[in-house]
This record gives structure tokens, C-alpha cells and sequence, in this order.
């Protein structure tokens, strides 16, 4: 889990940045809310990869409880140990900061990530999959914020922005099921039939159906960035760096797998995650910015991501091929 951790942690961080504003921080209240959501992000990560653990033979073999690198016992006792410690530190949170908005996201986060995996909800194998996605990315800019400041236009406008991109990412991730399962013969196209008429594994709507939500979704978010630009909630550069790198990898991903959406899957979900990813990163330099030049800014991008890369390695060795395509099971 720690490069998932790491790579989604400008969306926070850079909120706390935002929302301080050049003000004195409480350090405290920071170092605390740090590890709960670190926590939560975790345990959403971890409780999706032990539900998956019997479908991941086929679907993701490279899952540590596929492999055998770590027993179902084991996973679950810290699963359990790890529910625990972020109730006890949510306990204190909402002690420390009596910040019921804040808690009321936190709550919510954690009810998201574990409702996602796990029944009786388990809503990953619903058409509410994609929503939850969403659900599990917002909180993360939006609780940031709440810890050191009450919410404005700015980080609502930004929310509903990652929002609309999120849920079309997580329809997205939806496809690799599907490009799997045809691929291995668990299921297969009439004859006759196109693929576009075939139905998605979990979403439980047909492929043309999920392809025209997705780019309603993700395009429909960049569609808001030049109406906040104009209102004055997003400033100029913020703006211009959304539509000049993440902008062109969304629409990529969505023109490739147009054409051909199932055997363009593997490299549509790394061109939608780059997007997704970059949006991130330049919520994060738009924030340091804020207190450092911008070169210094996008410096810090590049090192974040070196470390991201080398977390990466460490966790989950891989070669050229892997970086390239990193969703092919190898």
C-alpha cells in the first residue's frame, strides 16, 4: 500500500497548503489528521485486495494474497488490528479539533472505502462502483482543507471538478475486468454480436453504454474548469496547467478506446490514470506555488514522483515493459 498512499497524498496535503493560506499551522492537529487519513486510504486499498483475493487469480495475479507473499490469516487479523486504530484515532481527532464537518467527511470516507469491498454492501459489483471510486477520492482535497480552514468556493469548486473526473476513472477501471474475462474465455461475444453491445463485468451496462458516461464524465469535469476560471475561483495558471497536461491524456484514453475499447483497455486505464494523477500534482504545485516559485514547485512534483517510483519498485519489482503498461498482467 505505500506507493498508493504516496501518490495520492498531494491531493491532501496541497489542501492543507491551500487552506492555511500563509497562516501559522497546528502542527498537532496536522501530524494527527495525517496518519488517520493515511490510514483510511490503506484500509480502503487493503480491503479491496482481500475481497478480490479469490477473482485476482484471473483478474490481478500480481495481489500479495494470489502470490502467496502474505496468508489470508495474517491479512485479516491486520485488517481487523487496522479498523481499530482509525476508530481510536478518529476518537481523537474529533477530540482535538471538535471539528464536526471535518469528521462528518472523515466518517464518510472510511463508510466509503470499506462499503466499496465488503458486504453486505460491497458495492464495487454494482453500477455504484464508479460513485464510490469518486466518494474515495474527494475527501481526500476536502478533508485536508477542513483541517485547517472552513471550506469555500475554491475547494468546492475543485471537489465537484475531481468528482466528475473520478467517477469517469472509476468507470474506467471497470473495463480491466471485462478485457480479462474475454480474453481468458470466462466469457465471450455472441456471434454476430459487437463488442460494443457487450456487457461490463460489475457495472452490469453495455460497453458503448459505460464509453459514453465516461467521456460525459471526465470531459464534462474539464468542460468547468474555464466557467471556474471565468468566475475567479480557479486562477490562471491552476487552470491552464489542467487543460494543458491532464486534459490531453483524458482524451487519449477516451479516443483509443473508442475505436477499440476492449483491446485498448490495458492502455486506456494508464493514460486515465495519468490524467487522474496529474490533476493531483498540479492541485499540489498550484499550492506550493502559493509559497515558492513555480519552478521550485514543479521541482517538487519531479521528486515526489521519483520517490513514488522508487516506493514502487521496492513494493512491486518491475521492468520497462511494466512502466509502459502497467496494468498487463506480465
Amino acid at each position: 500500500m505505500p506507493p498508493l498512499v504516496w501518490g495520492a497524498s498531494p491531493a491532501w496535503v496541497g489542501a492543507i497548503i491551500f487552506g492555511l493560506n500563509g497562516s501559522q499551522p497546528e502542527w498537532n492537529n496536522i501530524a494527527l489528521f495525517a496518519v488517520t487519513i493515511m490510514l483510511i486510504q490503506a484500509i480502503t486499498e487493503f480491503a479491496n485486495s482481500y475481497v478480490d483475493r479469490s477473482e485476482d487469480k484471473v483478474y490481478f495475479t500480481s495481489n500479495p494474497l494470489v502470490t502467496g507473499e502474505l496468508q489470508v490469516a495474517i491479512a485479516k487479523n491486520a485488517f481487523i488490528a487496522e479498523n481499530i486504530i482509525i476508530a481510536a484515532l478518529v476518537l481523537a481527532l474529533s477530540i482535538v479539533t471538535v471539528n464536526y464537518p471535518l469528521m462528518i467527511v472523515i466518517l464518510a470516507y472510511w463508510f466509503a472505502g470499506i462499503a466499496y469491498s465488503l458486504r453486505p454492501f460491497k458495492f464495487k459489483q454494482t453500477l455504484a462502483g464508479p460513485v464510490f471510486i469518486a466518494l474515495v477520492s474527494i475527501p481526500l482535497p476536502i478533508s485536508g482543507w477542513l483541517v485547517v480552514a472552513p471550506l469555500n468556493d475554491f475547494i468546492i469548486a475543485f471537489t465537484g471538478f475531481f468528482f466528475l473526473h473520478s467517477f469517469g476513472y472509476g468507470i474506467t477501471h471497470k473495463f480491466r475486468k471485462t478485457y480479462h474475462a474475454l480474453r481468458d474465455g470466462i466469457i465471450q461475444l455472441e456471434q454476430g454480436s459487437s463488442v460494443y453491445n457487450l456487457k461490463n463485468i460489475d457495472l452490469g451496462m453495455k460497453v458503448k453504454t459505460a464509453l459514453a458516461l465516461e467521456a460525459i464524465a471526465t470531459l464534462g469535469a474539464f468542460c468547468l474548469v474555464p466557467v471556474f476560471w471565468h468566475l475567479g475561483i480557479f486562477g490562471t495558471d491552476f487552470s491552464i496547467a489542467l487543460l494543458a497536461l491532464s486534459l490531453p491524456f483524458t482524451v487519449l484514453s477516451i479516443v483509443i478506446r473508442v475505436k477499440k475499447p476492449i483491446e485498448n483497455v490495458q492502455k486506456g486505464v494508464m493514460l486515465m490514470t495519468i490524467s487522474w494523477a496529474l490533476i493531483i500534482l498540479c492541485f499540489f504545485a498550484a499550492a506550493l506555488a502559493t509559497l515558492i516559485p513555480w519552478g521550485f514547485a514543479v521541482l517538487a512534483c519531479i521528486v515526489f514522483l521519483i520517490v513514488f517510483a522508487f516506493l514502487l519498485r521496492t513494493v512491486h519489482r518491475f521492468e520497462l515493459k511494466a512502466v509502459m503498461s502497467p496494468w498487463q498482467e506480465l
